[in-house]
């Protein structure tokens, strides 16, 4: 059995290292988060999350991935989910959207994108920013909500018919086309979905999401053991990051990612 610390929320997490998920619990319903680094022999996480109370007892769950390449690295990305602690008096567009026009106004360099997923009376909904995503899934693998990337490529297999597989393979697979740092920036918000009992939330950045085929991911979803789900994307993706074998999805990259289920 795997011992793991249990985090109370509102918790923020940044320049992180897990070696094993953590739980938190939401009155009679819990969940596992996971943080690190991608497996390159050095550690500088530039992924953030945060798990937080919002109006109406609303439950967030936000993942934040700067993007590389860009000044500030892990600056941005803690920057935006600890703008989320004005949840309570703030909706959460308003909140990303001031945190955007704030980088804007003090000439603050960098990006990066966000899937804050607001979970309120049994209904979710996604607000998201670039190539970080959320999907819902039932107990019995229906896919019940899926977020579209930001970019060419997500654009592309979700509107002119690319192959999922080709667009995991693509070279442009890491270019976004949306991010939070740039006064373009636009918020996707899904429309609400009605929970059902057993439903799972999964909330990640592309750590995740380019090292799985979607199948994958509710495969390994639907196993009862919220710990035991946690576990096996921490493996599988350790394996398709180290190993990189040619006949599946593999991308080094910090691999982060919260799940969530709803027990009604």
């Amino acid at each position: 059995m795997i011992e793991t610390l249990v985090l109370t929320p509102p918790f923020f997490l940044f320049d992180e290292e897990f070696d094993v998920p953590r739980r938190f619990r939401h009155d009679t319903q819990e969940g596992f988060c996971f943080t690190r680094s991608k497996p390159d022999g050095y550690r500088n996480n530039q992924d953030a999350m945060a798990v937080v109370s919002g109006i109406d007892d609303a439950l967030v769950l936000a993942v934040a991935d700067c993007l590389g390449g860009l000044p500030n690295g892990a600056k941005v990305a803690r920057r935006v989910v600890e703008s989320l602690a004005s949840l309570t008096f703030a909706s959460l567009p308003e909140c990303i959207q001031s945190v955007n026009d704030a980088m804007a106004s003090d000439g603050f360099v960098g990006g990066c994108t966000l899937a804050a997923v607001e979970i309120v009376r049994g209904q979710v909904v996604v607000h998201h920013v670039g190539d970080a995503g959320a999907l819902v899934v039932s107990d019995s693998g229906a896919v019940r909500l899926k977020t579209v990337p930001h970019s060419p490529v997500g654009h592309a297999e979700a509107h002119e018919g690319l192959a999922e597989a080709a667009a995991l393979s693509h070279p442009q697979r890491h270019v976004v086309s949306n991010m939070i740092g740039d006064d373009r920036m636009w918020i996707e918000t899904s429309a609400p979905v009605t929970l059902q009992p057993g439903d799972t939330v999964v909330v990640a950045s592309d750590g995740l999401w380019d090292n799985f085929f979607r199948k994958e991911i509710v495969e390994m979803v639907v196993n009862d053991d919220l710990l035991a789900v946690s576990q096996a994307i921490v493996n599988q993706a350790t394996v398709r990051m180290t190993a990189t074998p040619a006949s599946v999805p593999a991308k080094k990259d910090d691999l982060s990612f919260i799940v969530f289920r709803f027990a009604g």
